[in-house]
């Protein structure tokens, strides 16, 4: 059992610096960005269907088949990663993701039926080490790193992130 819990701890530690080594790089004057013109729906299938399976239904609706962006999908896929990651986590029972590209825009509008990110936070939550859950309980979630690191990847790609009530 303690060495059970002494792994448990060290794979902890080793997450913390992964994800704090991505939060870092993508804030280096340096960064290099491999663009790629990506088909939406071909890059969008490998990535959700990890998220599949699990006891919380994942609806996709990719209203963009066919269509092709120009993004840097490594990047690309961290942050969505980290999205579905974050709707998985506090889903009730269900998360939708939509995908929907306009003139110039593409939309990764990620739901899910949980309750909700409080009007008050929804700016701060973008913010490095921000949780809205304050406790260290391993099953509540991360270190307050990956609604940060979407945020940077939205960015760097002209884009945005925001939260809205679910539609």
């Amino acid at each position: 059992e303690k060495i059970e819990a002494l792994n448990a701890d060290v794979q902890e530690v080793d997450d913390l610096i992964a994800t704090m080594l991505n939060y870092a790089r993508l804030d280096h004057p340096d960064l290099e960005m491999h663009w790629q013109d990506v088909p939406l729906d071909a890059w969008l299938a490998p990535l959700t269907e990890k998220y599949e399976g699990n006891d919380k239904t994942l609806e996709v609706n990719c209203k963009a088949t066919g269509e092709t962006v120009r993004m840097d999908p490594r990047l690309m896929t961290l942050a969505t990663s980290n999205l579905l990651s974050n709707a998985q986590q506090y889903a009730a029972s269900h998360v939708r993701v939509t995908v929907r590209h306009t003139e110039n825009n593409v939309e990764i509008r990620v739901e899910d039926d949980g309750s909700g990110i409080p009007k008050a936070e929804r700016e701060t939550i973008f913010k490095a080490f921000t949780r809205l859950d304050d406790s260290r309980n391993r099953e509540t979630g991360g270190h307050g790193l990956g609604l940060a690191i979407v945020a940077r990847i939205a960015s760097l790609h002209g884009g945005a992130i925001t939260v809205t009530e679910s539609t």
